[in-house]
């Protein structure tokens, strides 16, 4: 069973002393709490494969290096965003500034491969491989989100949005799935599967968080944020379908002030009733994702972990 606080405390154990007085920044990226979901998925699948023989100790370097590569994309995605607030407390950019933010941002992603260079088994060299492949794809999908962000909306597709946060966010689970499995010596078909079924939990997450940005409550973020900085978002593909042209004017111009480009988003939502045909979007999407369990071995752990996730608000 995935336990938290033991995997709390060992991040709490890290050291960074190569970093001087800069290390207490890797200590506040890394301790900003979150769902520490990608560790717990790799735990899952390595404890699932590997059966009764499952060790934490021995798992414990790839479920860091998963985590902190996470933070690494978060930190990086904060200071593209120029977000004030994650999880309800000031963002490593805020807190210090871009280019502190970007250098702690490459140490993390270095951290990831001192623990990976650290584990003693004959998989090191598969697991490396999973994971700066899910890397390079998480930047793929930043790339792309930027590039949409600054295309006119009617030359967004939905398709270019859902590529986009599959690489973004799915990335990222699907590697985990897989690492973990890698670890237990897992068949690659097994793996390879895994990995399609934590893409489109990805998927389904990402579409969540993007609702959510617009109609959660328990955020921790400014409702809209999103909106504000002109992310094309599913439901702004939506909206932008029904918008008075003086309503797409403001909404596309640059010039509009953030947060009146919100306000405008926020009350288009509410006037098309996007909240309930948004959520009958993310029901069709966390269909997808139980699809693809009926070709993994552990799908009844990772629809319980699905189901968890599907109710949460932040």
């Amino acid at each position: 069973m995935w336990n938290l606080s033991a995997f709390e405390e060992s991040l709490a154990g890290l050291r960074w002393p190569e970093l001087g007085a800069w290390e207490k920044w890797m200590k506040y990226a890394l301790d900003g709490g979150g769902k520490r979901l990608r560790p717990a998925l790799a735990w899952e699948s390595y404890r699932f494969y590997q059966g009764e023989s499952a060790s934490w100790e021995k798992a414990l370097p790839l479920l860091q290096a998963i985590e902190l590569l996470h933070t690494f994309t978060l930190v990086h995605d904060d200071v593209m965003d120029r977000s004030a607030l994650r999880r309800g407390r000031p963002t490593l950019y805020k807190q210090t500034d871009e280019n502190t933010a970007i250098l702690i941002g490459d140490a993390l992603l270095i951290a990831v491969y001192q623990r990976l260079a650290q584990m003693d088994v004959p998989e090191t060299n598969q697991l490396a491989t999973c994971l700066s492949q899910a890397a390079l794809r998480v930047c793929h999908g930043q790339l792309q989100d930027l590039t949409l962000a600054q295309t006119p909306t009617p030359q967004v597709s939905m398709e270019a949005y859902l590529t986009m946060i599959t690489e973004k966010t799915g990335a990222l689970l699907g590697a985990a799935l897989e690492a973990g499995a890698l670890l237990a010596q897992a068949p690659m078909s097994e793996c390879q599967q895994l990995r399609h079924a934590g893409e489109l939990l990805g998927r389904f997450f990402q579409l969540q968080d993007d609702y959510l940005d617009a109609f959660g409550e328990e955020t921790g973020k400014v409702r809209g944020g999103d909106i504000a900085e002109g992310k094309k978002t599913f439901l702004w593909l939506w909206a932008w379908e029904k918008a008075t042209p003086h309503e797409k004017s403001l909404l596309e111009d640059p010039t509009t002030p953030p947060e009146k480009r919100r306000e405008i988003g926020l009350n288009l939502y509410d006037r098309l009733a996007l909240r309930e045909r948004g959520q009958a979007f993310l029901q069709a999407a966390y269909e997808e994702f139980l699809q693809a369990l009926q070709a993994v071995q552990m799908g009844k752990v990772l629809r319980q972990i699905g189901e968890n996730l599907r109710h949460r608000q932040r």
